[in-house]
């Protein structure tokens, strides 16, 4: 039942964008806390694996295994993302909704507080213009080196 309502949602999505590749392992999976593992449509390529782990609101990430001799593809959701390890013939990355959160995090400036406690560390990052982290900078300032 849920493979054909399943099938039924991926064939009304619209086509998934490409992941960033930070979000996107090729050569490596993620074990542990599978939710659901997939085969059939799921199960065709990492993209349909991205798009099933988008569909359900447990995933935190999900591990698409090429297929081999004996064995069919398969898609595993991930209801925590854990640490990839390397393996050959998988593919592993982040839900969408995950993603999407990090990327929105990565995009705004810190809180007050964040730079506080950046400052009590002994240093904090600062974009290339020196106004904080919005803008993508990664060096340390100066004065903390």
């Amino acid at each position: 039942m849920m493979i054909l309502a399943l099938t039924l949602a991926l064939s009304q999505l619209e086509p998934v964008s490409t992941p960033e590749p930070l979000q996107t392992l090729d050569g490596h999976a993620r074990r542990g806390a599978v939710i659901a593992r997939l085969d059939g449509l799921a199960a065709e390529s990492a993209m349909a694996c991205q798009a099933a782990c988008g569909l359900n609101e447990q995933c935190q990430a999900w591990t698409w295994n090429t297929g081999w001799i004996g064995r069919a593809a398969r898609c595993d959701i991930h209801a925590i993302a854990l640490t990839p390890r390397l393996q050959a013939g998988a593919t592993t990355g982040l839900a969408p909704q995950l993603s999407a959160r990090i990327n929105a995090a990565i995009d705004r400036a810190p809180t007050e507080r964040e730079i506080e406690a950046l400052d009590e560390a002994g240093g904090r990052p600062v974009s290339d213009d020196g106004t904080g982290l919005a803008g993508g900078g990664s060096g340390l300032r100066p004065d903390t080196l």
